[in-house]
């Protein structure tokens, strides 16, 4: 009985084993490939890691465009300030940023593919990341007296908040022959349109924009009807990417493909637009022939 079990066992396994090396060279016969080509579409989720070489647009220094100093030579502010702080004699800026950075972001969006066979393709996608630099600015509270006393440092956070939208056109290629397992390569160039949406500077919890919202040299007055402007910070830039994935596909309707995209590209920040690399870690889930419109 035993015996049997064993042959039965064996059979069975050289039967699962053939058909699995049999679907795994699928790719190998040129009509099969070539039955691959189509429209695919899905959706990719990643975790996107920005240079740090435009974060320090935030950091509030002189000459930036947006700056503490705008802050502080505001009568009405800076007694704003002084009343937060507890002071009892002045309050002054000490130190700023030495380099701002971005915190590492989740990042979501949508593509659309179409496929020549089974190894090339073409792709659009679009995909969205809310990105925050955060960093502090070192402030003196009333400089004492006796030159022997510990001087009265604060830290207060300096924080940027910006909304990229990027859109890639893409190539790919993929290597090997089994569907279930493939190692694909791409690159492509690549566009984004940066919007700042906050600049501020955060005193004992009160923030204080650094945006200049008001024209003419005008200046912030309590109560005053001052004529203020929305904004618009940020621009479009461009770049190239190259990416390297493996794809897994569950049936000819279903695949997934985890990742690593790299970007060379232009950040638009007044002061700071330049070249700087990004990384993307990402998972596609992809589709087609899901939908039928016949």
């Amino acid at each position: 009985m035993k015996i049997k079990i064993q042959m039965i066992a064996i059979l069975m396994a050289l039967l699962f084993s053939g058909k699995i090396s049999a679907q795994s060279n699928i790719y190998s016969d040129e009509e099969e490939c070539n039955n691959r080509s189509g429209i695919e579409y899905g959706v990719t989720a990643g975790f996107y890691i920005p240079g740090n070489g435009t974060a320090g647009f935030y950091s509030g220094k002189p000459g930036n465009e947006n700056n503490a100093e705008y802050i502080m030579k505001n009568k009405y502010w800076y007694e704003d300030i002084y009343r937060l702080t507890g002071a009892y004699d002045t309050v002054f800026i000490r130190e700023y940023p030495g380099r701002m950075r971005y915190n590492p972001t989740f990042n979501f969006g949508l593509f659309v593919k179409y496929d020549i066979n089974c190894r090339k393709g073409f792709y659009l996608q679009f995909h969205y990341a809310k990105l925050t630099a955060k960093d502090i600015i070192t402030f003196e509270v009333d400089p004492p007296i006796d030159f022997l006393a510990e001087p009265d440092i604060r830290l207060y956070p300096v924080i940027g908040t910006e909304e990229r939208n990027m859109v890639d056109l893409g190539f790919t290629y993929a290597l090997g022959n089994n569907p279930a397992s493939r190692l694909v390569l791409g690159g492509g160039i690549s566009m984004n349109n940066t919007l700042v949406k906050e600049s501020v500077l955060r005193i004992e919890d009160k923030p204080f924009n650094m945006v200049n919202i008001y024209s003419g040299g005008q200046s912030f007055i309590p109560g005053a009807a001052l004529q203020s402007y929305e904004i618009r910070q940020g621009g479009i830039g461009f770049g190239i990417f190259g990416t390297v994935s493996g794809r897994f596909e569950f049936s000819p309707a279903i695949a997934v493909e985890p990742g690593v995209a790299v970007y060379y590209k232009q950040i638009n920040l007044e002061s700071y637009s330049g070249f700087y690399p990004q990384f993307n870690f990402f998972v596609k889930l992809c589709f087609r022939d899901l939908v039928s419109f016949q």
